[in-house]
C-alpha cells in the first residue's frame, strides 16, 4: 500500500480499492494466526502474490516490493492462490435462456456469425520436467506444458480445464467436453462461413493474450514456472479468475481494447470454436471444476 496510484495499477494490475477489496474478500483465510510482530499484513501476502503473478519471474521478484525472505515470498504465493482457489469466484457459465440471448446477440454484431454462445481455445503454460511421465508434457515445439482449454465471451472467461499435459491435441481437449456432440449444423454458403467463423474466433484468441499479458507467470517468456503440476493447476485458474474481475472493474490493459458494453455485467464471469446454439447447448455440462481430477502429482 506504500505505492503510488500509477507503481500499484503496473506492477499489480489493479487499483490500489480494487486491492483493498481483494483484502477484505480473503482475509479469513489469510488472517495471521500469531500475534508476532513480524507476521506479514493480509495486504503484504496479497501484493507479493499478484506481484508474482503480473511479473512473470521467480519469487526473488517478489523480495523488492516488499522487502521479505524467500521462504515468505513462497509461503504467501501459495497461501493467496490456495485462498482465491478455494473461492473460485468470478468464473461462472449462467445457463439461463435470458443471458444466452444476450450472448448470442453479443456475437452476431462481430460478423454476423448467428447462435453462438461462446468461443473456445487451447493456450500451452510451460512448467518445469514433471518427475512422472515428462513425456506426456511434452508439446510439438519440444517444452514442457500444460494445454489448458479456455471458453471465452467477449474476452470474459466462462469455464477453463487445466487437466491435460502438453502433448494432447487441442482437438482431444475439445472432445473431452462433449462440445462436438451438441454443434448445430448451418445452412450457410462456405466462404461466407468461414470468414465469419474466423472474425468471431479472433476474440478467444485476442483474450488468452490479454490474459498472458497481464499475468506474465504464465507466459513463457517470464521463464518456465518451478512448481508441481498440481501448483500450477492452481495458478492458471486464479489468474483466470482475477483476469475476469480486471475486466469487470475496468483495469485494461494499456493496448487492451474496451470491452463491449454488454460485457460490463458483473454477474458473469480462440485457433477456437464457436459454442454451440442455446437450446443445444442449455443442458450441456460444465467443465469448470477441476479439484478432482488434478493431474497427479
Amino acid at each position: 500500500m506504500d505505492l503510488l496510484g500509477d507503481q500499484c495499477f503496473h506492477r499489480l494490475r489493479f487499483r490500489k480499492d480494487i486491492i483493498r477489496q481483494l483484502c477484505n474478500f480473503l482475509q479469513p483465510d489469510l488472517q495471521s494466526q500469531t500475534w508476532l510482530r513480524l507476521a506479514l499484513s493480509i495486504a503484504t501476502k496479497l501484493t507479493i502474490a499478484l506481484n508474482f503473478y503480473t511479473t512473470g519471474s521467480f519469487q526473488s521478484a517478489t523480495v523488492d516490493i516488499s522487502n521479505i525472505s524467500q521462504f515468505a515470498a513462497h509461503h504467501s504465493i501459495r497461501q493467496v492462490t490456495d485462498a482465491f482457489y478455494k473461492r473460485r469466484d468470478y468464473i461462472s457459465f449462467p445457463m439461463s435462456r435470458e443471458k444466452q440471448l444476450e450472448w448470442q446477440t453479443g456475437f452476431v454484431r462481430i460478423a454476423g456469425f448467428p447462435r453462438v454462445q461462446s468461443t473456445i481455445d487451447c493456450t500451452h503454460v510451460a512448467l518445469r520436467v514433471p518427475q512422472n511421465n515428462p513425456e506426456m508434457f511434452r508439446n510439438h515445439k519440444g517444452f514442457h506444458t500444460l494445454n489448458v482449454l479456455v471458453c471465452n465471451h467477449h474476452r470474459k472467461i466462462m469455464a477453463v480445464d487445466v487437466r491435460y499435459p502438453g502433448s494432447n491435441h487441442d482437438a482431444f481437449l475439445l472432445r473431452q467436453t462433449g462440445v462436438p456432440g451438441v454443434f448445430v449444423t448451418l445452412h450457410a454458403a462456405q466462404q461466407a462461413y468461414n470468414d465469419a467463423h474466423s472474425a468471431t474466433r479472433c476474440i478467444i484468441e485476442q483474450c488468452i493474450r490479454i490474459l498472458k499479458q497481464r499475468f506474465r507467470c504464465l507466459d513463457r517468456s517470464g521463464r518456465v514456472l518451478q512448481y508441481s503440476l498440481k501448483q500450477v493447476s492452481l495458478f492458471v485458474v486464479v489468474c483466470c479468475m482475477l483476469h475476469n474481475l480486471a475486466i469487470m472493474r475496468a483495469q485494461p490493459l494499456e493496448d487492451e481494447p474496451p470491452v463491449p458494453p454488454e460485457e460490463e455485467d458483473e454477474e458473469e464471469a480462440p485457433s477456437g470454436f464457436a459454442m454451440p446454439s442455446i437450446q443445444s447447448y442449455h443442458h450441456h455440462r460444465q467443465f469448470l471444476k477441476i479439484e478432482e481430477n488434478l493431474l497427479p502429482l
